[in-house]
């Protein structure tokens, strides 16, 4: 029986990262999210999966896993998300129902049952740490080998041209959550996308995550002087960061750009009003 996933590599005492399109971690009969790949867990022993959040490329094979025995855990806010990851698609879409080719593949999934919660957890193997901003229920996993693993809280330097806007729900919980990483004792950072750094690296990718985030709250106070309507202030960030003009793109977009304008709003940085049937966003002087 093989004692870790195939392609595995030890990063720190017995923790292992498994790679893929979502790097998973391994430790001693606790997965961290999952590859997509079914076949680098066969006969490895796995009694519980821990899931950072309900994005689907996070928990792609967890119903596998889970039938093989493993008890799968999430995030109350996230549970529901991996149960029924249709979810995601529909509040994207102000939960009416779009069709496939409007929609990342990236929340496209089986779904899963959940066992537990992770505000219950009680396992000396690991600790969840909250990381929201990304979505409500993100968390990341401190190993007892001060291995942490981030999922999508942390985007490296090197991640930002492929992806200049990554997907976010809540920009100053996402600021909140990094600053959450820089102030955790580690060895290593593992992010979901990208490669492991080291604890002294990784406070160079937390400032860029941070800058960029600055960045685009700047870009839309920029664009929002002489007043945007909502789809224009999509287009106009959209256009400025370089993103892809496709469907999946502009929908990931919508949920991103809204977020920012929501916690700009929060702050009294812009105003909304409606004119002529169309939703509006100005800079506040």
């Amino acid at each position: 029986m093989p004692e870790y996933p195939e392609n595995a590599t030890r990063l720190a005492g017995d923790t292992y990262v498994v790679p893929g399109l979502t790097n998973a971690g391994y430790l001693d009969g606790l997965g961290i999210d999952t590859t997509g790949d079914e076949e680098a867990y066969v006969g490895v022993p796995l009694d519980t999966l821990a899931i950072t959040h309900g994005h689907a490329d996070h928990f792609s094979i967890a119903h596998v896993l889970r039938d093989a025995g493993a008890r799968v855990l999430a995030a109350r806010d996230d549970a529901a998300l991996v149960e029924n990851p249709d979810i995601n698609i529909r509040g994207m879409f102000s939960w009416a129902k779009p069709s496939d080719e409007m929609t990342t593949r990236l929340f496209r999934g089986v779904p899963c049952a959940v066992d537990g919660y992770l505000e219950d957890w009680d396992d000396a193997r690991a600790t969840p740490i909250a990381l929201p901003g990304h979505t409500l229920g993100h968390h990341g996993f401190l190993t007892r080998d001060g291995v942490l693993f981030t999922g999508d809280a942390l985007y490296l330097s090197d991640l930002w041209q492929q992806h200049p806007l990554p997907y976010a729900i809540d920009p100053g919980m996402v600021a909140a959550s990094l600053g959450t990483i820089a102030a955790t004792g580690c060895e290593w950072v593992v992010p979901a996308h990208g490669r492991p750094v080291t604890r002294d690296e990784a406070p160079r990718h937390v400032d860029f995550h941070l800058g960029q985030v600055k960045a685009i709250e700047t870009l839309l106070l920029e664009g929002l002087r002489d007043g945007l309507t909502t789809e224009q202030a999509v287009a106009f960030v959209s256009e400025r960061r370089g993103l892809a003009e496709n469907a999946a793109a502009y929908w990931l977009a919508v949920t991103t750009v809204k977020g920012y304008l929501g916690e700009l709003l929060g702050r009294g940085a812009i105003e909304f009003y409606v004119h002529e049937h169309a939703g509006w966003w100005r800079t506040l002087a």
